[in-house]
């Protein structure tokens, strides 16, 4: 069991003194579980059994695999260890790998232009630049200022910022990869009704079974060094199920539930995305989370503009069940709250307090202060970039534009293009072949997501999972099934 560690502050930046620095790397249980699997499959399984472990491990973004002490006690999650044995089993040589790795190294050359510069750009922008604006830490500092600045610099924070945005391209291009074999759609579809399913339980039990020894269980999955929070108000407990905290449970779950939706209208597997996204709608809504709400009201309106302006693209059963179940959802809470008044009262204040007065409160002038910094960034670098890791933003778009430059960001909206694909009827009409489908599905998911992160992120990392996405829709839809690569 690690013992108290003694942060210390210097140029803005946590770091540990050198003598609580007893090695670089600290493996735990979850770091030997997942080398344990990981190496079975690597022997005696295909790539889409590997893919489908490192989706289930995303699960876990509130544990650590490893303990980066050297790096002031950073953390690598399990899924992106399991990342790593991914993407060995994808560069594997066998029949085709060359061909495959082609294609997707084609697909993904603006993704890679926007890591690669990003990556170079963590190492060398900050002292480049040092000391030319004063920039808020990515590493929160405990009890600190709302405002706090300190002189950009160098730190650990850059390195690592470059090794997950490194592993956000290597989910790309093992994603594809993978996508490339016959009947991955299935794989990936099933898998993802699964996360969707899991995820809404276990954020469900930590709300139900509040106080009671399951919280015990929960909290062993929180081994990360992340700020583990477990939120209350006047009697009523925030969902984070295993995750560090509420927001992003719910930007996690968010992703998942537009994928899962999306499958679900195209008619992929149906039984089990539509299932476990209604699973997970329900997890959101009771969520109380910021993240959530404006995720599910943004979708909502994506949805309906769909319905309105491409007539077909969602079949009239669907529509129906889309409407009718979130009637029925309004009508129940309102019925249970009219029962109890002072339930409703006090939840009215609950979620009054965790939405609605963030707006006004001093988290919210916080929020708009690291938001101006990206912008302040480009400025001040001529276009360049301070540099990911550099700074805290609480929006991608800005910590983009900070962090990348002018580089960065024309590489990055050129994949979201292609990615996207606006200019394809299928886009957002019905198609028949299942491949395809699911291919659209994770180009919807793959923009969708970002909504949440454009209020909240603090970084420019679009996340692994949305690599994943990146990879499905971009080999799914380019390849149809006569043309696979076997």
């Amino acid at each position: 069991m690690l013992g108290v560690t003694e942060w210390h502050i210097g140029s803005g930046f946590l770091f540990l003194p050198p003598t609580q620095r007893t090695a670089e790397m600290l493996p735990t249980h979850f770091g030997a579980l997942v080398a344990g699997i990981a190496l079975i499959l690597l022997w005696r399984s295909g790539i889409l059994a590997m893919l489908r472990m490192t989706l289930l491990f995303s699960l876990m973004g509130g544990s650590a695999a490893i303990i980066l002490t050297a790096l002031g006690g950073s953390t690598i999650q399990p899924a992106i260890f399991a990342l790593g044995f991914l993407f060995l089993k994808a560069v594997l040589p066998g029949p085709g790998q060359a061909q495959k790795f082609q294609i997707a190294a084609k697909d993904l050359s603006f993704l890679a232009i926007f890591i690669l510069y990003g990556v170079a750009g963590a190492f060398i922008l900050p002292n480049i630049f040092a000391g030319t604006i004063a920039v808020t830490p990515l590493r929160p500092i405990p009890n600190g200022y709302i405002f706090a600045a300190f002189p950009l610099g160098f730190s650990s924070q850059n390195i690592t910022s470059a090794v997950y945005l490194l592993a956000t391209l290597i989910a790309a291009l093992a994603g594809h990869i993978a996508s490339q074999g016959q009947k991955s759609e299935i794989a990936i579809a099933r898998t993802a009704a699964i996360v969707c399913a899991v995820h809404a339980l276990l954020g469900l039990s930590s709300v139900l079974l509040a106080g009671t020894a399951w919280v015990s269980v929960l909290k062993f999955f929180r081994n990360g060094f992340y700020a583990q929070l477990d939120q209350s108000f006047d009697g009523f407990v925030r969902m984070n199920g295993i995750w560090p905290e509420p927001a992003v449970f719910a930007a996690y779950g968010f992703a998942w539930l537009v994928f899962v939706t999306e499958l679900w209208l195209r008619n992929v597997e149906p039984k089990w995305t539509g299932r476990s996204a209604a699973l997970l709608v329900v997890a959101l809504l009771i969520s109380t989370s910021t993240t959530a709400y404006i995720g599910l009201a943004a979708y909502g309106l994506i949805i309906g503009f769909r319905m309105l302006f491409f007539p077909g693209s969602v079949s009239m059963r669907k529509a129906l069940l889309l409407l009718s179940g979130g009637m029925v959802g309004i009508a129940a809470i309102l019925a249970l709250l009219a029962f109890n008044p002072d339930a409703a009262a006090s939840f009215a204040d609950f979620v009054a307090k965790f939405t609605l007065d963030k707006a006004s409160s001093a988290s919210a002038l916080q929020r708009s202060f690291w938001a101006k910094q990206g912008i302040e960034a480009f400025w001040a670098t001529g276009g360049l970039g301070v540099g990911p890791g550099s700074f805290r933003s609480s929006s991608i778009v800005t910590a983009v534009i900070g962090s990348t430059g002018l580089i960065g960001t024309a590489a990055l909206l050129a994949h979201l293009i292609r990615v996207f694909k606006p200019h394809y009827r299928s886009t957002y009409l019905r198609v028949d072949d299942t491949r395809r489908a699911t291919g659209v599905a994770a180009s919807w998911a793959a923009i969708v997501m970002l909504i949440p992160a454009t209020f909240s992120a603090a970084s420019p990392d679009p996340g692994f999972i949305w690599g994943f996405f990146s990879g499905f829709a971009l080999a799914l839809r380019r390849l149809p099934p006569e043309h696979q690569v076997s």
